[in-house]
């Protein structure tokens, strides 16, 4: 399946949101607009009711009377009918039969008429006239008379009352070209954000072929010495030879920690298939990683004081998780001090786990703080190298925390040392 280009995701979802926004508008605008028109139709038929209501007032309730009223004041169509508040018929157009018509109170416009002097109701079928009608019934001032109109709500009605599709095909053209607009703006801004990050890429990349470069020619320029002079130095003395293997021993060791790490961060990268996300215990990592580096604090002079819970469960990838504490305590162990105390807490907070994983050491000047999370970045690049260290640790924990749906960041702690708080994602 071809994945979307930055452009046409940003119109996609731009075209959306509009098209969510101006479906909404439009429904409204449409309900408004057919509300609007039987308002209209209602009125018209309160102002006959009202009219025909006051020559009541002038002329005796008789049949003869109304209808020669209703006749010079023709509305084609028109049904009238004349109740009491009981909700009897008194006088019908269509009909004749009053003693047999239904007690009338509980229709709607009736009903809204004996509570608010007005109502109306849209397509009611008429069980006596057997027709479809638009009701409009008034309750005359000062009396105990209700008129009500009604119109048939025949194949004319609904075209009458229906909205105005001027308007429609109006705002359906605009939207065509305001979305034509976004294609042709979401474009260009497309291809001015892809330009830009083709450009960091590039520049990131070069910078990055020319740290690995020097990383890597640095370690086996010296092995190669070592070698070269092993070899062509037959008469060596022993421990001159086995001082110059050691070396090289070492050097290889941090060329091989140099590779394995640009293969982490080169497979979190390249979002490469790794461990399955398992059910795992991170208090169990915490402590078989305590266990590890217990000689190694000892002989530091360092301390490592943890504060977790029994168990710490989550889904995530062992080697992943192990890696951002590893290299934490790695980092601690080689640049915190002798004398200094590692502290680790956990708490659970919601969906997630917090951790503080902190110290009291020498710390790192102010400054280059903000950078520690930057590949191949060290503070003391000659000690670092003495250590064994590749500047890539902290970038690795970085990744590994963000695949686990965290964050994390880096202060200084009181009164001294470094304080790294993040979050995992209990998952």
């Amino acid at each position: 399946m071809r994945r979307l280009t930055l452009s046409e995701q940003l119109f996609y979802r731009v075209v959306l949101i509009f098209l969510a926004f101006a479906g909404s508008f439009l429904l409204y605008q449409s309900g408004r607009e057919r509300s609007f028109k039987r308002s209209l139709l209602n009125q018209r038929l309160q102002d006959y009711n009202i009219r025909l209501g006051e020559e009541l007032r002038t002329i005796p309730v008789e049949e003869e009377r109304i209808e020669e009223y209703i006749q010079s004041h023709s509305i084609p169509s028109l049904r009238v009918t004349i109740l009491d508040v009981r909700g009897y018929v008194l006088f019908d157009n269509r009909t004749k039969d009053y003693p047999n018509l239904s007690d009338h109170r509980h229709r709607k416009e009736i009903k809204e008429a004996l509570e608010s002097g007005t109502g109306f109701d849209v397509d009611r079928f008429s069980d006596t006239v057997e027709e479809d009608f638009f009701y409009s019934a008034t309750l005359i001032p000062d009396t105990d008379i209700i008129i009500r109109s009604a119109l048939p709500y025949d194949d004319e009605m609904p075209s009458v009352l229906k909205s105005d599709t001027t308007f429609l095909w109006f705002a359906a053209m605009l939207m065509v070209s305001l979305i034509l607009v976004l294609l042709w703006f979401s474009k260009r801004t497309g291809d001015s954000v892809r330009r830009r990050q083709e450009t960091a890429r590039s520049v990131f990349q070069k910078e990055l072929t020319q740290n690995i470069s020097h990383e890597l020619k640095t370690p086996v320029a010296e092995i190669r010495a070592y070698l070269e002079t092993i070899h062509s130095n037959p008469d060596m003395p022993e421990e001159t030879r086995i001082r110059f293997v050691e070396r090289g021993w070492a050097l290889s060791k941090r060329l091989s920690s140099l590779v394995e790490d640009l293969c982490s961060l080169n497979d979190m990268d390249c979002m490469a298939p790794g461990p399955e996300f398992i059910e795992l215990d991170v208090a169990q990592v915490i402590r078989s990683i305590a266990i590890e580096t217990e000689n190694a604090f000892a002989e530091a002079g360092l301390s490592l004081s943890l504060d977790i819970p029994q168990s710490i469960r989550m889904r995530g990838a062992k080697e992943r998780v192990y890696s951002i504490f590893r290299n934490l305590v790695d980092n601690s162990l080689n640049y915190a001090g002798s004398g200094a105390t590692v502290w680790i807490r956990a708490t659970r907070d919601g969906d997630f786990w917090r951790f503080i994983f902190s110290d009291n050491g020498q710390g790192v000047p102010e400054e280059s703080i903000p950078l520690l999370f930057d590949r191949f970045y060290r503070v003391d690049k000659g000690r670092s190298r003495e250590m064994g260290g590749t500047g890539l640790g902290l970038a690795i924990v970085k990744d590994a925390v963000e695949l686990h749906g965290g964050t994390i960041r880096v202060s200084a702690n009181s009164p001294s040392g470094l304080k790294y708080e993040f979050c995992l994602n209990a998952g």
